[in-house]
């Protein structure tokens, strides 16, 4: 049992007077109670994760918000309380605020929660999982992302190596189709794996991508795929040494796709048992999430088949396939960070009913300054047919991205677009008038982008303001 000292509770009463402030002055979601905390009080947050009970922690490039959230889901609908960071606020100090908001501060106390489920940057995540008893740590993938910030994925690779070689005793959750994820965890005993029981049906023999992986991350030599879903997730072997894909313990397929409505998925369990869910979560990377997700459910001891009904009731992450009503037409928002996102998007968005698409492109801090990752994906298959809007600082950049493919001669212009905007909303605003009523619009945007448009539905009371 850990008990909370008299220096652990001024700190986090200063805290969280901190956080009143900056709601007060309108900057709530800061990471400023979690600095002030840890300023007043070292290793406060080790202390004070304590005291929540066990505590999940969610990391990896795509994935980590919807994946948390699901989990967070099956936990509440099977009686649990839950500490959460649904905002995706994920680093360090980020993490620190949400503990310091929640956890418990009465004399003496022990824990107050049942589950904590918290989502990790990935680079943050090794100096958390120092601090913080960790019950069961889920890896989804790893991608390129935020060159300028990360580095190439090898630098993660490293940092995962040495994190994971610190912590021998925590259970690990890992998609088993990742290949870098999988060699990291590779003769570790309490490592469950997840992936697809065979090639999804969007799934390809070759990569739609440039691919981050061409190499065993064992031996170096050449790797073998014989399909692909997302980038270089898929059924892998090395072309020399014994490494290959793992069985996954929690498998999952699509028995019935039902575009933006939705999927039906079929789940693979150990004792070859198989559980069937609909879920409101759309495409391949949301069947990973939801495999993931039932997989530490199953981990953390609860009933396979109550873990299945909670995904039945599991909604999207906010603007992770979000969907609204806007002057009489759908609008669904979805988020693209990296070439594999893009690329899950556009094969996704493709082949749904879709009659407008409302591209934002946006270059801020939390973007990555650098975007020409974009180039390394053709996201044209959007564009015939509909009506397409271009918007945010990047905007013209995308443009021209989508000229080279789509226009033959300089003088000729791309067919069904409306305009290019400043402000994403605007586009948005064009775009909903161009479409027919009863239609859809699907917006494709990076994340301060996207946060934009959805700040501009909140003051329209189109959507709920962002969790907190």
């Amino acid at each position: 049992m850990v008990r909370i000292g008299a220096r652990d509770r001024a700190a986090v009463i200063a805290a969280r007077a901190a956080g009143r402030l900056t709601r007060a002055t309108g900057r709530a979601g800061t990471s400023l109670p979690g600095l002030v905390a840890g300023r007043l009080s070292p290793g406060i947050v080790g202390r004070l994760a304590s005291t929540l009970g066990p505590v999940t922690l969610v990391s990896g490039t795509n994935g980590k918000t919807t994946t948390a959230l699901t989990i967070s889901g099956i936990l509440e609908a099977t009686g649990h309380a839950v500490v959460s960071n649904p905002s995706g606020a994920n680093l360090g100090q980020a993490i620190a605020t949400t503990i310091v908001a929640r956890a418990g501060l009465r004399p003496g106390s022990g824990v107050t929660r049942d589950h904590a489920v918290l989502e990790v940057d990935e680079a943050a995540l090794p100096a958390l999982m120092d601090q913080v008893p960790v019950a069961v740590l889920l890896l989804t993938n790893l991608f390129r992302d935020q060159l300028d910030r990360f580095g190439e994925t090898d630098r993660i690779v490293r940092l995962w190596r040495a994190m994971l070689d610190r912590h021998p005793d925590v259970p690990v959750v890992f998609c088993a189709d990742d290949p870098r994820v999988a060699a990291l965890v590779r003769g570790r005993p309490n490592a469950h794996g997840y992936g697809f029981a065979d090639r999804p049906s969007s799934g390809t023999s070759g990569t739609a991508v440039t691919t981050d992986v061409t190499t065993c991350p064992v031996c170096a030599a050449r790797l073998l795929t014989s399909w692909v879903s997302i980038g270089h997730l898929g059924a892998y072997r090395c072309s020399v040494c014994d490494f290959a894909r793992p069985t996954p313990e929690v498998s999952v397929g699509v028995a019935q796709d039902r575009g933006l409505a939705g999927q039906t998925l079929v789940f693979g369990l150990p004792g070859g048992r198989t559980l069937e869910a609909p879920v409101s979560l759309i495409g391949t990377a949301n069947a990973y999430n939801a495999a993931g997700a039932l997989a530490v459910a199953l981990t953390l001891g609860v009933d396979a088949q109550a873990a299945a009904r909670a995904l039945s009731d599991a909604v999207p992450a906010f603007a992770r396939w979000e969907s609204l009503e806007m002057a009489g037409r759908r609008v669904v928002l979805s988020l693209v960070k990296n070439p594999a996102s893009l690329d899950e998007v556009t094969r996704s968005g493709s082949v749904a009913h879709v009659d407008g698409v409302l591209f934002c492109m946006n270059d801020q801090h939390a973007d990555g300054r650098d975007v020409s990752w974009y180039w390394d994906v053709d996201p044209t298959a959007l564009v015939p047919g509909r009506r397409i809007a271009i918007s945010g600082t990047r905007g013209p950049d995308l443009l021209l991205r989508l000229r080279y493919q789509l226009v033959r001669r300089p003088e000729d212009g791309i067919e069904g677009l409306i305009g290019l905007f400043e402000r994403p909303i605007d586009g948005l605003d064009a775009l909903v008038r161009a479409v027919p009523e009863g239609g859809s619009v699907l917006v494709v945007s990076t994340y301060t982008a996207l946060l934009g448009v959805r700040a501009a539905l909140v003051k329209r009371g189109l959507v709920p303001a962002m969790p907190t």
